[in-house]
């Protein structure tokens, strides 16, 4: 693994991040059925159709996936979103963990008495082993979401891996309100900590300072640290969370 000063690499990151951010903002769900498998006029690319998105078929997986074929030019194929809709259930071909869309990202649900709840009435969409998380990622990078677990009363202020418990009725109203809140699998918080991924931008809400969260290279073990920085937050958290954080003048990602 290399690890690089993530302040010096931000420019590319956040070009590539907003350029993979506005084509999801302007993406369309696939006009058509789930199930089909879309193909490239002039590039042979296919594509399965799940929860209205587009997952990219590897060449070598074809044969797995035999839906029928629908051409159409790859520029068209390209404006449709990658991010299925909220309430989609799917998992990789040849592997059993089931995830659902909530808030545009995927969570997993961890129990088989958890998926009795939700597949009732619902396909479970068996989609490509292929890098089908990565656009899910990027755009998660800024999106906030407020998340309850199925059958509990906690809000959660959910963003960039991260979670943050909301009590205070100012905040839950600043994300959106309880009519914004996301119900996610029960026990799906149960692995998820306060530091969100490395190379994240955010900042309080009453403050201004941006702060890139990342590492220390000498830290062993790594410690969650903040740098301040001039990029534009990606996302904004309540008072008081990134006190927690260290400040240190550059931060590090692994990369």
């Amino acid at each position: 693994m290399r690890i690089a000063s993530f302040l010096s690499i931000f420019p590319q990151w956040l070009i590539l991040s907003l350029s993979l951010l506005g084509t999801q903002a302007f993406a369309q769900y696939v006009p058509g059925p789930d199930g089909v498998i879309l193909l490239g006029i002039g590039t042979a690319n296919r594509y399965l159709v799940a929860g209205g998105a587009r997952f990219f078929i590897p060449p070598a997986q074809h044969s797995l996936f035999p839906g029928t074929l629908v051409a159409l030019d790859q520029s068209t194929i390209d404006s449709y979103t990658q991010i299925p809709r909220d309430g989609t259930l799917f998992r990789q071909y040849g592997t059993s963990a089931t995830y659902v869309m909530a808030g545009q990202m995927h969570w997993l649900i961890p129990s088989l008495e958890e998926l009795d709840h939700w597949d009732d009435w619902k396909t479970i969409h068996v989609i490509p082993n292929s890098n089908w998380g990565d656009p899910i990622y990027f755009l998660n990078y800024s999106n906030t979401i407020l998340v309850r677990e199925r059958s509990t009363s906690q809000i959660y202020l959910w963003i960039a891996g991260a979670k943050f418990p909301l009590t205070d009725p100012a905040d839950i109203a600043y994300y959106g309100g309880s009519t914004n809140v996301k119900t996610i699998p029960l026990g799906s918080m149960a692995g998820m900590t306060s530091e969100p991924w490395c190379g994240t931008v955010l900042r309080e809400r009453s403050s201004t300072t941006a702060y890139a969260l990342g590492y220390h290279m000498g830290d062993n073990p790594l410690i969650m640290r903040k740098a301040v920085t001039t990029a534009p937050a990606g996302g904004v958290v309540p008072d008081g969370v990134l006190s927690s954080y260290p400040p240190i003048p550059g931060v590090a990602c692994i990369w």
